[in-house]
């Protein structure tokens, strides 16, 4: 009796460290394939970084964007050299590097606002600077109320919605 006891002891605990095992294989598991997937855009990042203070001159990186309309651009918002808040917008292809004045466009903040008031979308996903025949456009990406997926392509310096599309 006793030893059909520790048997039946010994096949519980087997069991329990096998789906103990199980389990932690899926979690590392899980772990890499999410690592993986945020490597191309953690590269991308520390690139566009890299550039910006190499030819931009940017001190401090406060925000990175990355956008992909008709083509894929990257920007950092963030500090210069002399003190100036800039955006630096990089083209993916061909590295072009454009340099904005903070001052002489609209904020984030202040364009969040804008889509708030004319979309009344039910969540702002992304919001991402564009350029677009060489001059600068905020890239908004939304919910509206239907929770259909929106963009909107805002002009940076007025916030008037230069494009629009709904319901995707």
């Amino acid at each position: 009796m006793q030893r059909q006891r520790r048997i039946k002891k010994q096949s519980k605990v087997k069991v329990s460290w096998i789906v103990t095992s199980v389990i932690l294989v899926l979690l590392f598991s899980v772990f890499i394939i999410f690592h993986q997937a945020e490597k191309p855009m953690r590269t991308a990042r520390s690139q566009t970084v890299s550039m910006a203070k190499k030819y931009a001159g940017l001190t401090t990186v406060s925000s990175f964007y990355s956008s992909n309309l008709n083509k894929t651009y990257y920007s950092v918002a963030g500090t210069d050299n002399k003190g100036k808040k800039i955006y630096v917008i990089i083209a993916k292809k061909g590295g072009t590097i454009t340099v904005v004045n903070q001052s002489s466009g609209l904020s984030v903040d202040a364009i969040r606002n804008v889509v708030q008031e004319k979309k009344s979308p039910k969540k702002i996903n992304s919001i991402s600077l564009t350029l677009i025949k060489g001059k600068p456009y905020w890239v908004v990406s939304y919910l509206n109320s239907s929770n259909n997926l929106c963009f909107a392509t805002l002009n940076f310096k007025t916030g008037n919605v230069y494009r629009s599309i709904n319901n995707i």
